[in-house]
C-alpha cells in the first residue's frame, strides 16, 4: 500500500531523498503535510507549496488514500 509522490524540480534538491519521484507507505490518516515533513520540510515551507492529489488541487491536511498520486508544486510567477 503506497502513495506515489512527485516533487517539483526546485524542491527536489531540498528533499532528504533527493529524488523527483518517491513512494511513501500509506497509513490511515496520512496527509500531504506528513509526507512533506518526512522529507525535511517544515510548516512554514508548506505555505509556499501547492498540493495536488490525483491531478486535482488539494489541501495539505487532506487525507490520502492508498494508491493516490501526490504532487508538490511551486508557483512560478513572471513579470
Amino acid at each position: 500500500m503506497t502513495v506515489h509522490v512527485t516533487w517539483f524540480p526546485t524542491l527536489v534538491k531540498r528533499t532528504l531523498s533527493k529524488q523527483d519521484r518517491t513512494e511513501v507507505e500509506w497509513r490511515d490518516g496520512l496527509t500531504p503535510l506528513d509526507v512533506f515533513r518526512a522529507e525535511g520540510f517544515n510548516d512554514a515551507d508548506a505555505e509556499s507549496v501547492m498540493v495536488a492529489i490525483n491531478d486535482s488541487q488539494a489541501g495539505h491536511t487532506d487525507v490520502l488514500k492508498d494508491g493516490d498520486r501526490l504532487e508538490f508544486l511551486v508557483s512560478i510567477q513572471g513579470g
